[in-house]
């Protein structure tokens, strides 16, 4: 069967396409769990550090005394969320896939970089695609299910980085042959 290569660099450019998209995705979702973490540590230590003050220095004023034992409480309940919330697991499970859709993403560029300065397509840039599908159908198994709102910005940050318009084809002979 004649593999029409028009369409192949077609379908290369649109998985290179969709790893960006997939690695901006993760990145900002890393950024936000590791926020979300830091934030829930300061509250904790926050927290944690006011019980003890509040033992040593007994206020006249009881509405400040109220206040230190809602916050002795507030910290034992986020101290006792963190390990039932498993906050750890969505950043390494997001870690992960950032590092993996970065190589393919960087494995795909250079074959669409090879396709722009060859203007062609070899069978080795064959196989090398046909190695990336098979990994993003591995990575896609990892993936929990996305925001589509977050998505759909993110693809018009991609279609503005890499525009349909300026795809570079192999030359007319290559197709051919």
């Amino acid at each position: 069967v004649e593999m029409d290569k028009r369409a192949r660099v077609s379908q290369l450019y649109d998985l290179l396409r969709t790893a960006r998209l997939i690695v901006l995705y993760y990145e900002q979702s890393l950024t936000r769990w590791t926020t979300v973490i830091r934030g829930h540590d300061f509250a904790v230590a926050l927290a944690g550090v006011g019980s003890p003050l509040a033992f040593l220095k007994k206020s006249s004023e009881p509405s400040a005394n109220q206040l230190w034992f809602y916050l002795t409480i507030v910290a034992g309940v986020l101290a006792i969320l963190k390990p039932v919330l498993r906050l750890d697991k969505q950043v390494s499970l997001y870690s992960e896939l950032v590092t993996h859709y970065r190589e393919l993403f960087h494995e795909l560029k250079c074959i669409v970089d090879d396709v722009e300065s060859t203007r062609s397509y070899t069978s080795q840039m064959e196989k090398n695609f046909i190695r990336c599908r098979l990994r993003e159908g591995d990575l896609q198994k990892k993936e929990p299910p996305p925001n589509r709102e977050k998505v759909t910005r993110l693809q018009r940050v991609v279609e503005a980085e890499y525009d349909i318009c300026t795809r570079l084809y192999p030359d007319e002979e290559d197709l051919n042959g």
